[in-house]
């Protein structure tokens, strides 16, 4: 069953949560969070993320026989790539605030 981070990687996917950011603002958040998950994560799992999401009709099945790698392995990297966004939209601002803190501290 899909849940909220689904729906929201799908709406980013499709090109649906960009329309969504011009009619309210507090969308554009979600596009950066999801942009900032992508760039960290390695370009292997993205490109399975990117391929999972982008399309609605592609089953998980399939980009598994795709991508040549296990089926748990790749449930695990798109898990691991929803529990990072997740906590990005959950905690994100604490974070920046925590790594401005860290960048005024002198080094030892």
């Amino acid at each position: 069953m899909a849940d909220r981070t689904d729906k929201m990687l799908r709406d980013y996917f499709s090109g649906r949560l960009k329309l969504m950011a011009e009619v309210e603002p507090r969308y554009k958040q979600d596009i950066a969070d999801i942009t900032f998950c992508l760039s960290v994560i390695k370009l292997e799992h993205s490109e399975v993320i990117k391929r999972y999401y982008s399309d609605k009709f592609i089953t998980w099945e399939e980009v598994v026989s795709e991508a040549g790698k296990s089926h748990s392995s790749l449930r695990t990297w798109r898990n691991d790539f929803k529990t990072l966004l997740n906590v990005m939209t959950q905690h994100g601002d604490e974070f920046i605030k925590l790594r401005r803190e860290a960048q005024q501290k002198p080094l030892i």
